[in-house]
């Protein structure tokens, strides 16, 4: 799903993408909203969006209970009418199994993630991000062992008790 981050960009793609997105570290500190992100959208049961810079586009990726949606995004208005082959994707991957990836990936390269924009956290140390990283992910985790029940194939409709 997401590439380990190397000099200042990760690729993101899923199964059934034609393509992967080259997503840079500039205006965006990826773990850390996508995880914030995917809190929400499990703690609400409500899809949700992550978002990454491409320089000079946007990658956009809308997170339902059943599938994921892509779409490129020009930075500029000028010349957005002309649609690249590359700018939409779908994959039939549910929410629940892109937060368990997106878990496991940011835990696989926790180092690289907690560095990965790190200017957006200039007030912090390097350690004092990678533990409030930390935290997140295991609320994430616990969300996941809580919310599965919904995702299961006799599931067709959401209730919140």
């Amino acid at each position: 799903m997401l590439t380990r981050p190397k000099n200042g960009w990760t690729h993101f793609g899923l199964e059934g993408f034609e393509y992967t997105y080259r997503l840079s570290d500039v205006f965006d500190n990826i773990a850390f909203r996508w995880v914030d992100q995917a809190i929400h959208g499990l703690e609400t049961l409500a899809p949700f969006c992550v978002k990454g810079y491409m320089e000079p586009d946007r990658m956009i990726c809308v997170v339902s209970y059943w599938n994921c949606r892509v779409f490129v995004e020009r930075e500029q208005k000028e010349g957005s009418e002309k649609i690249r082959e590359n700018s939409f994707g779908e994959s039939h991957t549910s929410m629940i199994d892109f937060c368990r990836r997106l878990d496991e990936e940011v835990r696989a390269n926790l180092d690289e993630w907690t560095s990965f924009g790190e200017y957006f956290n200039e007030y912090r140390t390097f350690e004092e991000n990678r533990q409030l990283l930390v935290r997140k992910l295991e609320k994430l985790e616990a969300l996941i062992a809580e919310r599965e029940e919904y995702f299961t194939p006799r599931e067709t409709y959401f209730h919140l008790d």
